[in-house]
């Protein structure tokens, strides 16, 4: 499809990328691709290597639940017989309807539960009594939409762990107070965090995003700016693949806007292409070659590299890189791209 910026394309199968000799011979393995050949995608065209000026392919990423530990305190003054408060403030970096504050656009609801009646104050035992609250909760709701699940940790921490479908969100305050009739309104106390054990990540290349926000249309319709083949229809349930390049070289036609005759006219082009892991990641597929066609332009091009470097890269080294893997590191090979 095109967008404003950028041609994009899914595919599905890696016969959708070739390299071709400058004499017409196919390249059959990656090893086999020289400087001086040509690509051809279908459904971008045929590219000389040589125009490429910008390449960087980058692997798939799966997304992360978020998981933290949270250490609970005894509020001031909590006694025997007293119940507990818990108060989950969420962020999210999309919009789902389930946590939503119907009245503020944009914000989260806040998630509660309460304790049963404390038979004991100490931290660990607040801590056994707001877990089971949670359970509580879910067996008398097992319908609810609770975004997160409550567990034991340590000697006195919850462990707070978003649930499947809910990688967008992250954990901004937790809190509990203590409540009884006769008490008043007490305090939030705002518990510490103990550790981080996952970040929340929605994850990258993941084809239930790429239906929502790349692909347009269906072969069956006839917008020309859609999906035109039925190999490029995403599978919601694969993991893509993601390689940028851009082209810039003139065109052969003598083109002009005024009646004298002017030419070649430089033009520079930049494309996306979606491979599925499934199908193009084998040795010798789609993802092999165009490795190794990254690999012969960082070879040419002074601001491309291709080297062995250890996750976190980088903003330099992020731009420059033209084979990042999945956990953030880049490599220097085809075959360690698509391993």
């Amino acid at each position: 499809m095109f967008t404003l910026s950028d041609k994009q394309r899914v595919i599905n199968t890696p016969d959708s990328v070739r390299v071709f000799s400058s004499a017409g011979v196919e390249r059959t393995t990656a090893a086999a691709v020289a400087a001086t050949d040509k690509l051809l995608i279908e459904g971008f065209g045929h590219f000389e290597l040589s125009a490429i000026t910008d390449i960087q392919l980058r692997r798939g990423r799966a997304a992360v639940n978020e998981s933290k530990d949270f250490t609970v305190t005894a509020p001031a003054g909590i006694a025997i017989g007293e119940v507990v408060e818990l108060r989950v403030e969420v962020d999210t970096t999309r919009y789902q309807s389930e946590l939503a504050v119907a009245s503020k656009l944009g914000r989260t609801r806040t998630f509660s539960l309460t304790t049963k009646p404390l038979a004991a104050v100490a931290a660990a035992d607040i801590r056994t009594a707001l877990v089971t609250a949670y359970t509580d909760f879910i067996a008398e709701f097992p319908t609810a939409a609770f975004p997160f699940s409550v567990a034991s940790n340590g000697a006195a921490d919850i462990r707070l762990t978003t649930l499947s479908g809910y990688e967008s969100v992250s954990f901004k305050r937790v809190e509990i107070r203590r409540s009884a009739q006769g008490i008043g309104s007490q305090n939030w106390v705002a518990l510490a965090l103990n550790a981080t054990v996952a970040t929340a990540f929605e994850g990258e290349g993941l084809g239930k995003f790429l239906e929502e926000s790349i692909r347009m249309a269906t072969p069956g319709n006839v917008d020309p700016y859609g999906v035109d083949t039925a190999d490029t229809r995403v599978d919601l349930r694969g993991t893509y693949s993601a390689l940028y390049f851009k082209v810039s070289a003139p065109y052969t036609e003598k083109i002009s806007t005024i009646a004298a005759d002017h030419g070649p006219l430089p033009a520079t082009h930049e494309f996306v292409l979606w491979m599925n892991e499934a199908t193009c990641l084998a040795a010798n597929g789609a993802a092999d070659k165009l490795a190794a066609v990254a690999i012969l332009r960082a070879a040419a091009l002074a601001d491309l590299t291709a080297t062995v470097t250890a996750a976190p890269l980088t903003l330099a080294q992020e731009t420059s890189e033209v084979l990042i893997l999945a956990d953030g590191s880049s490599v220097a090979t085809s075959a360690a791209f698509i391993a």
